[in-house]
């Protein structure tokens, strides 16, 4: 969203931008499982402090650079360590413990949550750059996260497990990681989160360079991040009935599906991604959640969760670059779309045999 404007404001490049916004990721990935670790420690206030304080704090002083290394260098560690500490594979691990009786109801809702974030975020975040400025937009997006993180700070020790964590972190991840079903899980988890972070942080880029506005082109980024609703409703039945792996296989065929609308590059084909491509989507996140959750110890469960964080950071850092690069020297987004879309649909038979615990 912010790609953009910033660089018709300052000139910074497509491919800096996307090493800066994937480095993010590379930090997330790296630090998830210290978010999930201090969660199994001390609670919710381990992960959500650490949150508000550095997390927020880099951000907000990244709004303020007028050179892209120290803007790269901030944002990337402000985003990188927001994401290690407030992201599915923490929430959703908190959320579980919260609810013991009923942990994939309880994912569920969370996930729905974070549906009705996107619809709200990606068009007031449009609408803000333009009356604004990115600069502007930038410090109500971090003040906004560092609000909601002292808010589940607030919960104090609450997500613990109800088991004392394991003394050695390194050996839970070595027992879990000795296990091909894990490895065939993260492996596909990190192809997935390749193609998913690749569109992601370019779809608005990719729908103006079609010729639409900036205002439609968040509108139908909001459009997306609502359609993820549809992918969550009545989820935790359907998982009951069919499976998490059946569906999440689903998911991401629907979602190689939905991407493909974005190469025709209008505002109907663009409202189809949004529903196709956000419904799947939305489904996804919460049904790797339940898949990885039955899959791991539950008294590690936030660290072994934050193995996940490891693999979308290290797909996010790799997809946007890569995504931005080929952008550069093709002059193009198709590229970029048929990268995800082919992993995608590798990524839907990938998952196959490994789908038992």
């Amino acid at each position: 969203m912010l790609i953009g404007p910033i660089q018709d404001d300052v000139g910074w490049g497509t491919t800096m931008l996307g090493v800066t916004f994937g480095a993010g990721f590379v930090i997330n990935g790296a630090a998830s499982v210290v978010g999930g670790r201090l969660l199994d420690r001390y609670g919710c206030r381990g992960p959500f402090l650490l949150q508000a304080v550095a997390g927020g704090g880099c951000l907000l002083a990244a709004t303020w650079a007028t050179d892209q290394v120290v803007f790269g260098v901030l944002y990337a560690l402000g985003a990188g360590i927001i994401g290690a500490t407030g992201f599915y594979h923490v929430t959703t691990a908190a959320v579980a413990r919260l609810r013991p009786d009923r942990p994939d109801r309880a994912i569920a809702r969370l996930t729905m949550v974070g549906a009705f974030c996107s619809a709200i975020y990606l068009p007031t975040t449009a609408w803000l750059v333009e009356a604004w400025g990115w600069r502007a937009t930038g410090r109500v997006l971090a003040l906004s996260a560092v609000a909601g993180a002292l808010l589940a700070v607030s919960l104090g020790s609450a997500g613990r497990g109800e088991e004392v964590a394991s003394d050695n972190p390194w050996r839970a991840m070595g027992n879990a990681l000795d296990r091909p079903a894990i490895r065939r899980m993260l492996l596909v988890f990190f192809l997935v989160w390749l193609a998913y972070t690749t569109i992601l942080g370019y779809q608005v880029p990719i729908l103006t360079s079609a010729g639409l506005g900036l205002g439609i082109a968040g509108t139908i980024g909001g459009l997306r991040g609502f359609g993820q609703l549809f992918g969550r409703i009545g989820l935790t039945g359907l998982v009951e009935r069919f499976g998490a792996d059946r569906l999440l296989r689903l998911a991401y065929a629907v979602s190689a599906v939905g991407l493909t609308f974005l190469l025709v590059g209008t505002v109907p084909a663009g409202i189809a991604y949004a529903v196709v491509a956000g419904a799947s989507l939305g489904a996804t996140s919460p049904l790797q959640a339940m898949y990885a959750r039955a899959r791991f110890d539950a008294r590690d469960l936030g660290l072994l969760m934050g193995l996940q964080g490891v693999a979308v950071g290290a797909a996010g850092g790799l997809g946007l670059t890569l995504g931005g690069l080929m952008h550069d020297l093709t002059g193009s987004w198709t590229p970029t779309v048929l990268l995800a879309v082919a992993v995608l649909a590798f990524s839907t038979l990938l998952l196959g045999n490994g789908s038992k615990p």
